[in-house]
């Protein structure tokens, strides 16, 4: 195992950059709801303890399954490892400052394609055959869950909110609990995209140190309220809606368990988030003009034009990830 004395200062540079980033840019898509629809019903210190209790249970339980490795080894597949470069220099702290980059610009970028590829770009193939696989997967849960009866719910949630009608409180318990499942399930696949910067099996000490930085960044995140909003959301049914969140976070942690258990190669988790409210908006639609009622959202425009903006979107944001997951080669 690895102490300090293993580590440099682009290590560090990077791995803080990285935890940064990687959590702004999915924060929405795990945290966001949560912490939003919290602001004014439970303290924010009681927040930060929920959400830190769940990733330091998460950090530690894979260091100790994984005798040390806190990225529950999905860089050291053998076959297809995420080596530790040596030596490690400046060039490698790119990749994370390429996602704020675009998680600012609103692209649902893959932060696995953006900073795994930078360290192992032959592994390109296979990390998006496991993206693929897994939007492929989560589209197929959205559709059909919804096209069989999820729809009922997003109708009620649609008409109750027309009617301005209160949430009943159960649904605060059961948003609690699909957002710790869905978050537990998050750092499992991308535990990787951090731990990346660092060597492959920690000490004890250094492995706490890792935890309360992530723990305080995660702290700050709900300090502030969450991360940049994504527009990706903005066009989708009833997503601001806790209900529909809950369930949404729900089929999406479902969706990252199945490929946990699947495989122990990284994936794009944002790549499974845009198949899951893919599947289940063209659902909603299907259901909707077959019983002619709207309860859909159509301030982003027609089913293509929404779909199609998601793919663009994340189309340019895998251009630009491997463009410079490769570029940075020529550097190094």
């Amino acid at each position: 195992m690895s102490g300090f004395m293993d580590v440099n200062t682009w290590m560090i540079v990077g791995f803080l950059l990285a935890a940064y980033s990687v959590v702004a840019n999915d924060s929405l898509q795990t945290l966001g709801t949560y912490i939003s629809s919290n602001k004014t019903r439970s303290p924010k210190g009681v927040q930060m303890l929920f959400i830190c209790t769940i990733t330091v249970a998460v950090l530690m339980l894979g260091w100790f399954l994984k005798n040390g490795d806190p990225a529950w080894g999905r860089l050291s597949v053998p076959g297809r490892e995420f080596p530790l470069p040596e030596p490690f220099t400046w060039v490698y702290i790119l990749p994370p400052l390429a996602v704020l980059a675009l998680t600012q610009w609103g692209a649902p970028v893959s932060t696995s394609f953006l900073v795994l590829s930078s360290f192992h770009p032959t592994n390109i193939g296979q990390l998006l055959n496991s993206s693929l696989t897994g939007y492929l997967v989560a589209f197929g849960v959205g559709l059909i869950a919804y096209g069989l009866g999820m729809w009922l719910l997003e109708r009620w949630v649609f008409r109750r909110t027309q009617e301005g009608k209160e949430i009943n409180r159960i649904w605060f318990g059961l948003q609690w609990l699909s957002t710790g499942f869905l978050w537990s399930m998050w750092l499992v696949q991308d535990l990787a995209n951090i731990f990346v910067f660092l060597p492959r099996q920690l000490e004890f000490f250094p492995m706490a140190i890792c935890t309360a930085v992530l723990c305080v960044g995660l702290c700050v995140l709900v300090a502030t309220g969450g991360g940049p909003l994504q527009a990706v959301l903005r066009t989708k049914t009833n997503t601001s809606d806790l209900r529909s969140a809950t369930v949404i976070d729900f089929f999406f942690g479902l969706c990252l368990l199945y490929k946990a258990f699947l495989s122990s190669f990284p994936l794009s988790t944002t790549w499974v988030f845009l198949g899951l409210i893919g599947g289940r908006e063209i659902a909603l639609r299907i259901k909707e003009k077959e019983f002619e009622v709207v309860f859909t959202n159509r301030e982003g425009g027609n089913l293509g034009r929404i779909i199609g903006n998601d793919l663009w979107k994340a189309f340019v944001g895998l251009v630009v990830s491997l463009g410079v997951a490769l570029g940075i080669q020529t550097l190094i």
